[in-house]
């Protein structure tokens, strides 16, 4: 009979500290949206990091198949030069054979055949060939210049092929530009519609840094991992003492037994695997800003192949055309314009680092010493290029090109 008053005594407790909760909620500002709100951002964040992800694959694709296209074009270049070689020697044969038949036809005494009956004309011609084939000269001749033209043709045959593969490969492109052009445009739009909340920019730049501590680490375990192989190839395989000779005689007087032939050189321990890429650095970017500022994707095209025979010594980031550049670290920026770059840059940077921009659709100012994060032009698609990108380099001490995927990917 006492456990009724328990109960309704604990019930009146549970209705009590509910109550306690909702005065409290109503009275904190706040403190029942926050979860709402963190939530909310968190959702935004990951919409952003989608675009970001799509937008940057995007760009991957179009930029590998613009060194695909580079690849193709490269090729065509050789299988000209190559058709050009044979095409020469084949009109050489060709005037060499033709000299040799007019000498000939000169030196038989023969009446022209243009003013003699045909069928005589084919049986002299014939008799003629005949005793050049005998004499083992004329017949040579005309297989080798068989032979060429058989390596023209298949020389012609091979740049047709080729010519198609690029016409594919231009169209191929020129839809994969469209669709990352296409991507960097949403992401402008998720990005202006869900990144103005700063919670919202709290929780991005959370999950770009989980993002970042994954992949280095990813990468220390691969090198790790590849050391460890090396070290396993180039270790000598064990092996217990030898064991002794047998005795040149014996105690019983019979004949003793051949001594056995020596045991072959060990072979030489292979040569050690080449060390793997070096992973970012873990500082990598540090101390400068995202030379883009504004919504954007980027690429490692790092050593792809470029028109010209060229390896590509930079980064490609894809924006809008007229999206602002910034300087990534204070310096001296210097303007000009190439022929590969277009409207280009150089930023030399106070720390001894020079940074390259190029491709600009305009300047911002003149060659002036900068700040970082100063804009100094916009992206654009001048010199040789089709798409509206930067082109990024970076070279530590005024030095030699490295990567700059890890710097952009670090800061941007």
């Amino acid at each position: 009979m006492s456990a009724g008053p328990d109960r309704r005594r604990s019930a009146v407790r549970r209705l009590g500290a509910l109550a306690v909760a909702v005065a409290l909620a109503a009275t904190v500002p706040g403190f029942a949206s926050a979860q709402v709100d963190t939530a909310a951002a968190e959702q935004a964040a990951r919409e952003i990091q989608a675009a970001r992800d799509r937008a940057n694959a995007a760009s991957q694709a179009m930029f590998d198949a613009e060194s695909a296209l580079d690849e193709l074009s490269l090729a065509i270049v050789d299988a000209e030069r190559e058709l050009a070689t044979v095409e020469a020697q084949a009109d050489s044969m060709r005037s060499n054979l033709e000299a040799g038949a007019q000498r000939a036809f000169a030196n038989s005494g023969a009446t022209n055949p243009l003013f003699v009956d045909l069928d005589d004309a084919n049986d002299s011609i014939t008799a003629d060939r005949q005793a050049s084939v005998a004499r083992g000269s004329a017949s040579v001749e005309l297989d080798d210049f068989d032979a060429v033209m058989d390596e023209v043709d298949a020389k012609r045959t091979d740049l047709e092929r080729r010519q198609n593969a690029t016409a594919a490969a231009r169209e191929q492109y020129e839809q994969l530009k469209q669709v990352a052009e296409n991507e960097v445009v949403e992401l402008t739009r998720v990005e202006e519609q869900r990144l103005q909340d700063e919670q919202v920019r709290i929780a991005l730049e959370r999950e770009r840094q989980r993002r970042l501590e994954q992949e280095r680490a990813a990468a220390a375990a691969a090198a790790a991992s590849a050391a460890s192989a090396s070290r396993n190839v180039a270790a000598p395989s064990g092996g217990g003492a030898a064991a002794p000779a047998p005795a040149s005689g014996s105690s019983n007087g019979a004949t003793p037994a051949p001594a056995p032939a020596p045991a072959p050189a060990p072979a030489p321990a292979p040569a050690p695997a080449p060390a793997p890429p070096s992973p970012p650095p873990s500082n990598a970017g540090s101390g400068i800003v995202c030379p883009v500022a504004g919504p954007h994707a980027f690429a490692d095209t790092w050593g792809a192949p470029r028109s010209g025979g060229r390896s590509h010594e930079g980064v490609d980031m894809m924006a809008s055309r007229g999206t602002p550049l910034v300087a990534v670290e204070s310096g001296y920026a210097q303007f000009k314009t190439t022929r590969l770059g277009g409207n280009s840059v150089w930023v030399n940077g106070a720390s001894g680092t020079r940074y390259f921009y190029a491709h600009l659709s305009a300047w911002e100012g003149s060659s002036r010493n900068v700040s970082r994060g100063e804009v100094i032009g916009y992206v654009g698609a001048t010199g040789n290029t089709s798409a509206n990108h930067l082109h990024f380099e970076v070279h530590p001490g005024g030095g030699r090109a490295v990567n700059p995927y890890p710097y952009v990917r670090a800061v941007c």
